[in-house]
Protein backbone atom coordinates (compact mmCIF):
# COMPACT_ATOMS: atom_id res chain seq x y z
CA UNK A 1 0.00 0.00 0.00
CA UNK A 2 1.63 3.54 -0.97
CA UNK A 3 1.90 5.29 1.86
CA UNK A 4 4.05 7.90 2.73
CA UNK A 5 6.96 6.59 3.62
CA UNK A 6 7.33 8.07 7.32
CA UNK A 7 3.86 6.52 7.71
CA UNK A 8 4.89 3.49 6.48
CA UNK A 9 7.76 3.79 8.92
CA UNK A 10 5.23 4.13 11.46
CA UNK A 11 3.17 1.44 11.09
CA UNK A 12 6.28 -1.17 10.74
CA UNK A 13 7.70 0.34 14.06
CA UNK A 14 4.65 -0.44 16.09
CA UNK A 15 3.95 -3.37 14.48
CA UNK A 16 0.50 -3.50 13.02
CA UNK A 17 -1.24 -5.89 11.48
CA UNK A 18 -1.97 -6.61 7.61
CA UNK A 19 -5.66 -6.26 8.55
CA UNK A 20 -5.47 -3.00 10.45
CA UNK A 21 -2.72 -1.32 7.99
CA UNK A 22 -5.64 -2.44 4.88
CA UNK A 23 -8.76 -0.62 7.02
CA UNK A 24 -6.32 2.45 7.77
CA UNK A 25 -4.74 2.93 4.33
CA UNK A 26 -8.83 2.58 2.82
CA UNK A 27 -9.84 5.19 5.76
CA UNK A 28 -7.00 7.44 4.59
CA UNK A 29 -7.86 7.50 0.81
CA UNK A 30 -11.41 8.37 2.13
CA UNK A 31 -10.25 11.48 4.70
CA UNK A 32 -6.82 12.22 3.74
CA UNK A 33 -3.75 12.53 5.99
CA UNK A 34 -6.30 13.93 9.38
CA UNK A 35 -6.33 9.88 9.33
CA UNK A 36 -2.91 9.04 10.16
CA UNK A 37 -2.33 12.74 12.65
CA UNK A 38 -5.07 10.77 14.45
CA UNK A 39 -3.59 6.92 14.36
CA UNK A 40 -0.21 8.54 15.32
CA UNK A 41 -1.57 10.09 18.33
CA UNK A 42 -3.28 7.04 19.59
CA UNK A 43 -0.62 4.33 18.31
CA UNK A 44 1.91 6.28 20.56
CA UNK A 45 2.38 4.20 23.83
CA UNK A 46 -0.31 1.69 23.19
CA UNK A 47 0.11 -1.90 22.77
CA UNK A 48 0.24 -2.81 19.02
CA UNK A 49 -2.18 -5.73 19.61
CA UNK A 50 -4.84 -3.61 20.93
CA UNK A 51 -4.60 -1.58 17.34
CA UNK A 52 -7.40 -4.06 15.81
CA UNK A 53 -9.27 -2.98 12.71
CA UNK A 54 -11.81 -0.79 15.05
CA UNK A 55 -9.46 1.59 15.73
CA UNK A 56 -10.51 3.16 12.19
CA UNK A 57 -13.86 3.61 13.76
CA UNK A 58 -12.66 5.77 16.66
CA UNK A 59 -9.73 7.48 13.69
CA UNK A 60 -13.45 8.73 12.07
CA UNK A 61 -14.61 9.96 14.86
CA UNK A 62 -12.40 12.34 15.90
CA UNK A 63 -11.42 13.50 12.02
CA UNK A 64 -15.11 14.22 11.64
CA UNK A 65 -15.47 16.47 15.35
CA UNK A 66 -12.13 18.01 14.40
CA UNK A 67 -13.09 18.42 10.92
CA UNK A 68 -16.53 20.08 12.04
CA UNK A 69 -14.87 22.22 14.90
CA UNK A 70 -12.44 23.69 12.50
CA UNK A 71 -15.23 24.28 9.86
CA UNK A 72 -18.55 24.81 10.87
CA UNK A 73 -17.36 28.53 11.74
CA UNK A 74 -16.42 29.06 8.59
CA UNK A 75 -19.35 27.74 6.51
CA UNK A 76 -21.44 30.09 9.22
CA UNK A 77 -19.16 33.38 7.95
CA UNK A 78 -19.73 32.11 3.97
CA UNK A 79 -16.21 30.70 3.30
CA UNK A 80 -16.07 27.51 1.00
CA UNK A 81 -13.63 24.84 2.73
CA UNK A 82 -12.27 21.38 1.84
CA UNK A 83 -14.56 18.29 2.25
CA UNK A 84 -14.38 15.79 4.80
CA UNK A 85 -14.27 13.05 2.22
CA UNK A 86 -11.97 12.61 -0.58
CA UNK A 87 -12.29 11.66 -4.02
CA UNK A 88 -10.74 7.85 -4.21
CA UNK A 89 -8.87 8.17 -7.40
CA UNK A 90 -6.83 11.15 -5.85
CA UNK A 91 -6.10 8.35 -2.79
CA UNK A 92 -6.23 10.74 -0.07
CA UNK A 93 -3.84 13.84 -1.24
CA UNK A 94 -6.58 16.44 -2.24
CA UNK A 95 -10.27 17.11 -1.49
CA UNK A 96 -13.28 18.35 -2.50
CA UNK A 97 -14.91 21.33 -1.40
CA UNK A 98 -17.94 21.88 0.94
CA UNK A 99 -19.68 25.21 -0.16
CA UNK A 100 -21.81 27.11 2.66
CA UNK A 101 -25.19 28.48 0.46
CA UNK A 102 -26.18 30.05 3.66
CA UNK A 103 -30.01 29.73 5.43
CA UNK A 104 -32.63 27.73 3.55
CA UNK A 105 -34.23 30.02 0.49
CA UNK A 106 -37.43 30.95 1.11
CA UNK A 107 -38.72 29.16 -1.63
CA UNK A 108 -37.56 26.02 -0.72
CA UNK A 109 -39.59 26.44 2.71
CA UNK A 110 -42.82 26.97 1.55
CA UNK A 111 -42.73 23.66 -0.12
CA UNK A 112 -43.22 22.42 3.70
CA UNK A 113 -46.61 22.95 5.37
CA UNK A 114 -47.03 25.86 8.28
CA UNK A 115 -47.33 22.89 10.85
CA UNK A 116 -44.06 21.06 10.06
CA UNK A 117 -40.72 22.33 11.42
CA UNK A 118 -38.07 23.96 9.70
CA UNK A 119 -34.83 22.99 10.89
CA UNK A 120 -32.39 25.71 12.26
CA UNK A 121 -29.49 24.69 9.32
CA UNK A 122 -27.63 26.35 6.42
CA UNK A 123 -27.46 24.68 3.00
CA UNK A 124 -23.73 23.72 2.23
CA UNK A 125 -22.75 21.85 -1.20
CA UNK A 126 -20.27 19.33 -1.55
CA UNK A 127 -18.49 19.19 -4.56
CA UNK A 128 -16.56 15.82 -5.28
CA UNK A 129 -17.26 15.17 -1.48
CA UNK A 130 -19.28 12.31 -1.65
CA UNK A 131 -18.32 9.07 0.54
CA UNK A 132 -18.52 7.35 -2.94
CA UNK A 133 -15.80 9.35 -4.22
CA UNK A 134 -17.41 9.73 -7.68
CA UNK A 135 -16.37 12.59 -9.24
CA UNK A 136 -18.33 15.54 -10.96
CA UNK A 137 -21.10 15.05 -8.18
CA UNK A 138 -23.24 17.45 -6.31
CA UNK A 139 -24.50 17.41 -3.10
CA UNK A 140 -26.44 19.75 -0.56
CA UNK A 141 -27.36 18.96 3.19
CA UNK A 142 -28.92 20.94 5.50
CA UNK A 143 -25.92 21.87 8.42
CA UNK A 144 -26.98 22.01 12.11
CA UNK A 145 -26.70 25.47 12.83
CA UNK A 146 -25.54 25.31 16.27
CA UNK A 147 -22.08 23.59 16.38
CA UNK A 148 -23.21 21.53 19.08
CA UNK A 149 -25.86 19.97 17.13
CA UNK A 150 -23.74 19.73 14.13
CA UNK A 151 -21.00 17.38 15.77
CA UNK A 152 -24.01 15.30 17.80
CA UNK A 153 -25.25 14.53 14.54
CA UNK A 154 -21.81 13.99 12.89
CA UNK A 155 -20.92 11.41 15.58
CA UNK A 156 -24.09 9.65 15.64
CA UNK A 157 -24.81 6.01 14.24
CA UNK A 158 -25.38 5.73 10.49
CA UNK A 159 -23.96 6.09 6.63
CA UNK A 160 -22.58 9.53 7.33
CA UNK A 161 -21.67 9.97 3.38
CA UNK A 162 -21.74 14.03 2.69
CA UNK A 163 -21.27 16.62 4.75
CA UNK A 164 -21.09 15.96 8.28
CA UNK A 165 -23.56 17.64 10.67
CA UNK A 166 -26.05 16.76 8.39
CA UNK A 167 -29.24 14.41 9.28
CA UNK A 168 -29.21 13.72 5.11
CA UNK A 169 -28.61 14.92 1.61
CA UNK A 170 -29.57 14.93 -2.02
CA UNK A 171 -26.63 13.86 -4.69
CA UNK A 172 -26.43 14.16 -7.98
CA UNK A 173 -24.32 13.32 -10.62
CA UNK A 174 -23.60 17.10 -12.65
CA UNK A 175 -22.35 17.15 -16.35
CA UNK A 176 -21.70 20.86 -16.36
CA UNK A 177 -20.08 20.22 -19.76
CA UNK A 178 -23.35 19.17 -21.80
CA UNK A 179 -25.29 20.69 -19.11
CA UNK A 180 -27.35 17.54 -17.93
CA UNK A 181 -27.86 16.03 -14.25
CA UNK A 182 -28.78 13.27 -12.53
CA UNK A 183 -29.95 13.08 -9.18
CA UNK A 184 -29.16 9.59 -8.05
CA UNK A 185 -30.16 9.38 -4.06
CA UNK A 186 -31.88 11.32 -1.43
CA UNK A 187 -30.53 9.70 1.49
CA UNK A 188 -29.79 9.83 5.03
CA UNK A 189 -26.92 10.51 6.60
CA UNK A 190 -28.17 8.96 9.92
CA UNK A 191 -29.98 6.19 11.26
CA UNK A 192 -33.61 7.30 12.52
CA UNK A 193 -33.42 7.01 16.27
CA UNK A 194 -34.93 4.12 17.70
CA UNK A 195 -34.58 2.62 21.18
CA UNK A 196 -31.39 3.38 22.36
CA UNK A 197 -29.98 4.10 18.74
CA UNK A 198 -29.10 7.64 18.14
CA UNK A 199 -31.19 8.47 21.11
CA UNK A 200 -29.05 11.51 22.32
CA UNK A 201 -30.05 13.50 18.56
CA UNK A 202 -33.66 12.18 18.70
CA UNK A 203 -34.83 15.73 19.45
CA UNK A 204 -32.56 17.20 16.92
CA UNK A 205 -34.07 14.43 14.10
CA UNK A 206 -37.06 15.45 15.20
CA UNK A 207 -36.56 18.86 13.93
CA UNK A 208 -34.73 17.91 10.59
CA UNK A 209 -36.96 15.68 9.82
CA UNK A 210 -38.26 16.90 6.62
CA UNK A 211 -34.42 17.25 5.32
CA UNK A 212 -35.40 15.06 2.54
CA UNK A 213 -37.97 17.83 1.30
CA UNK A 214 -35.96 20.57 1.86
CA UNK A 215 -32.61 19.17 0.17
CA UNK A 216 -34.17 17.76 -2.92
CA UNK A 217 -35.88 20.74 -3.39
CA UNK A 218 -32.64 23.07 -3.01
CA UNK A 219 -30.57 20.97 -5.53
CA UNK A 220 -33.61 21.32 -8.45
CA UNK A 221 -33.21 25.30 -7.72
CA UNK A 222 -30.12 25.33 -8.23
CA UNK A 223 -29.97 23.14 -11.37
CA UNK A 224 -32.79 25.05 -12.71
CA UNK A 225 -31.21 27.97 -11.98
CA UNK A 226 -28.70 26.88 -14.59
CA UNK A 227 -30.93 25.72 -17.17
CA UNK A 228 -29.72 21.92 -16.86
CA UNK A 229 -31.43 19.31 -17.83
CA UNK A 230 -32.29 17.29 -15.22
CA UNK A 231 -33.40 13.61 -14.83
CA UNK A 232 -33.59 11.88 -11.92
CA UNK A 233 -33.59 7.94 -11.08
CA UNK A 234 -36.73 6.22 -10.25
CA UNK A 235 -37.38 3.94 -7.15
CA UNK A 236 -36.95 0.91 -9.49
CA UNK A 237 -33.17 1.71 -10.45
CA UNK A 238 -31.84 2.19 -6.81
CA UNK A 239 -31.07 -1.46 -6.45
CA UNK A 240 -29.25 -1.19 -10.08
CA UNK A 241 -27.14 1.81 -9.11
CA UNK A 242 -26.49 1.56 -5.06
CA UNK A 243 -26.91 -2.12 -4.16
CA UNK A 244 -23.02 -2.97 -3.32
CA UNK A 245 -24.03 -4.83 -0.70
CA UNK A 246 -26.47 -8.01 -0.80
CA UNK A 247 -26.77 -8.31 2.90
CA UNK A 248 -27.96 -4.73 3.25
CA UNK A 249 -30.66 -4.47 0.09
CA UNK A 250 -32.55 -2.00 -1.03
CA UNK A 251 -35.93 -2.84 -0.18
CA UNK A 252 -39.32 -1.89 -1.50
CA UNK A 253 -40.28 0.75 0.72
CA UNK A 254 -37.02 2.60 0.17
CA UNK A 255 -38.07 2.73 -3.43
CA UNK A 256 -41.46 3.95 -2.76
CA UNK A 257 -40.21 6.35 -0.17
CA UNK A 258 -37.74 7.94 -3.18
CA UNK A 259 -40.44 7.98 -5.50
CA UNK A 260 -42.97 9.85 -3.26
CA UNK A 261 -40.40 12.66 -2.14
CA UNK A 262 -39.53 13.36 -6.08
CA UNK A 263 -43.03 13.04 -6.72
CA UNK A 264 -44.10 15.57 -3.64
CA UNK A 265 -41.26 17.99 -3.97
CA UNK A 266 -41.62 18.38 -7.85
CA UNK A 267 -44.82 19.12 -7.77
CA UNK A 268 -44.85 21.59 -5.24
CA UNK A 269 -42.09 22.95 -7.36
CA UNK A 270 -44.47 23.23 -10.29
CA UNK A 271 -42.46 20.44 -12.29
CA UNK A 272 -43.11 17.26 -13.88
CA UNK A 273 -41.57 14.42 -13.79
CA UNK A 274 -42.17 12.78 -17.05
CA UNK A 275 -40.83 9.52 -19.35
CA UNK A 276 -37.03 9.81 -20.45
CA UNK A 277 -37.38 9.64 -24.45
CA UNK A 278 -35.04 8.02 -26.81
CA UNK A 279 -33.11 11.95 -26.98
CA UNK A 280 -32.83 11.32 -23.43
CA UNK A 281 -31.34 8.13 -23.42
CA UNK A 282 -28.91 8.94 -26.02
CA UNK A 283 -28.01 12.36 -23.97
CA UNK A 284 -27.78 10.19 -20.93
CA UNK A 285 -25.34 7.74 -22.28
CA UNK A 286 -23.35 10.24 -23.91
CA UNK A 287 -22.71 12.14 -20.69
CA UNK A 288 -20.82 10.95 -17.37
CA UNK A 289 -24.02 11.10 -15.29
CA UNK A 290 -24.40 7.21 -15.01
CA UNK A 291 -21.97 5.28 -13.08
CA UNK A 292 -21.16 1.63 -14.48
CA UNK A 293 -24.07 -0.27 -13.41
CA UNK A 294 -26.68 1.79 -14.59
CA UNK A 295 -24.82 2.38 -17.62
CA UNK A 296 -24.81 -1.73 -17.88
CA UNK A 297 -28.17 -1.63 -17.78
CA UNK A 298 -29.49 0.90 -19.71
CA UNK A 299 -27.76 -0.05 -22.79
CA UNK A 300 -29.33 -3.81 -22.34
CA UNK A 301 -32.48 -2.87 -21.12
CA UNK A 302 -33.17 0.87 -21.72
CA UNK A 303 -34.05 3.70 -19.51
CA UNK A 304 -37.38 4.43 -19.25
CA UNK A 305 -38.61 2.38 -16.35
CA UNK A 306 -35.42 3.77 -14.60
CA UNK A 307 -35.19 7.67 -15.24
CA UNK A 308 -37.53 10.54 -15.43
CA UNK A 309 -36.91 13.73 -16.56
CA UNK A 310 -38.16 16.68 -14.23
CA UNK A 311 -39.29 19.60 -16.32
CA UNK A 312 -41.45 22.53 -16.11
CA UNK A 313 -44.86 21.30 -15.93
CA UNK A 314 -46.12 23.63 -18.91
CA UNK A 315 -44.12 21.38 -20.59
CA UNK A 316 -46.02 18.83 -19.68
CA UNK A 317 -49.75 20.52 -19.69
CA UNK A 318 -49.06 21.16 -23.23
CA UNK A 319 -49.32 25.31 -22.30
Amino acid sequence: MPFPAHIARVLDEHRIQPATKAALYDLYVSLGAPVLEVFSDIAVGSDPSLLGVDVTTTIRSRVVEAYLRRNHPKWLAGSPTPSLWHPRDLEGRAAGMAVPHGPIDEGVRAIIPENQPIPAAIVVMGRNAHYGGRQETISFDLVASDLEEAVAIGSAMGQQHTIPGSVGETSATFDAQRSIALVWEVQPNVYKPAGERNRGIAKTYRRHRNWHLLTLATTLQWLRARASAVYALRGAALPIAHEVNREKPVVPEIAAHHDRTLEDVAAALGMALQPISRDDEFLLLESIVMNHALRRHVLEHGGDELIWRIAPRRDSDGE
